[in-house]
């Protein structure tokens, strides 16, 4: 069975290394996802050391549309479906092999899962534009404040002689994504009240786009100062990976704030 599915979904795990490998930019996050699920599965697991599992035919309730869905990818060629079917299958087998006490045990990883798949591009599309437009809009004014000679179409900086286009790299999209995922496994570990959690988790986006803009502002800064080539250098990826580890600073830094127990906060 293993090698079963190692051949009916092996392009469909190709296909995913691809997209978390576009860069910086898109969903890098990915590569983390299996190793933390993994790790938080084992760390669940433990307690049922030595004990024989007991199967459950409810795993079929999984597999069987995982099937249909590879089926259909097959016919369709998304890529997306066969990706949502891998992930699907995953608790199916887990029941099957494992039983319900076990999967039930380890449901947070599983969903935790749902993290390597892919956005849609018609959904990310939408998210991307409306992402850009906060950006630039939030650079423009502070450059304004700060004395820059700037002004703003839509999603592109006019900053003295150069014009700089606030592209999707640009929008903090995978920041956004990243510390999503982030701030769901700080809340599941932390198990706090889901108050508390659901606040952290309302953060992110604030937290995100403010490291972005801060990424933006320093970038324009740099093109001003040194002209636009600075954009071609290691700089700018560069500051795709500074601007997530900002913001994971400030999320944790929320973290300890909010799930803390009252005599820790105290």
């Amino acid at each position: 069975m293993a090698l079963l599915l190692a051949l009916v979904y092996f392009p469909t795990v190709a296909w995913l290394v691809h997209r978390w490998s576009l860069g910086v930019w898109f969903q890098l996050h990915g590569f983390a996802v299996f190793p933390i699920a993994i790790w938080l599965a084992y760390l669940r697991l433990r307690r049922f050391a030595g004990a024989p599992p007991t199967p459950s035919n409810w795993g079929f309730a999984f597999l069987v549309p995982a099937l249909l869905l590879q089926v259909l990818d097959a016919a369709l060629r998304t890529e997306l479906l066969s990706a949502v079917s891998f992930f699907l299958i995953i608790p199916g087998l887990c029941l099957l092999f494992l039983g319900r006490e076990r999967t039930k045990t380890i449901w947070f990883p599983l969903l935790f899962l749902g993290f390597a798949v892919p956005i849609p591009l018609l959904a990310a599309r939408a998210i991307h534009i409306v992402l850009r437009h906060v950006a630039a809009t939030g650079t423009a004014q502070v450059l304004d404040f700060l004395g820059y000679e700037v002004s703003r179409q839509a999603t592109s900086l006019q900053v003295g002689p150069h014009a700089i286009e606030i592209a999707d790299a640009c929008s903090g999209f995978s920041t956004l994504t990243a510390l999503l995922m982030v701030g769901l496994l700080l809340c599941y570990l932390a198990r706090t009240r889901w108050t508390r959690g659901a606040l952290l988790l309302a953060l992110v986006f604030p937290v995100a786009m403010f490291a972005n803009l801060v990424r933006c502002i320093v970038l324009i800064m740099l093109v001003a100062a040194f002209d636009a080539d600075i954009l071609g250098t290691m700089l700018h990826p560069g500051s795709g990976v500074a601007t997530f580890l900002l913001g994971l600073v400030l999320l944790m830094a929320a973290e300890r704030r909010l799930l803390a127990p009252p005599e820790a906060a105290a």
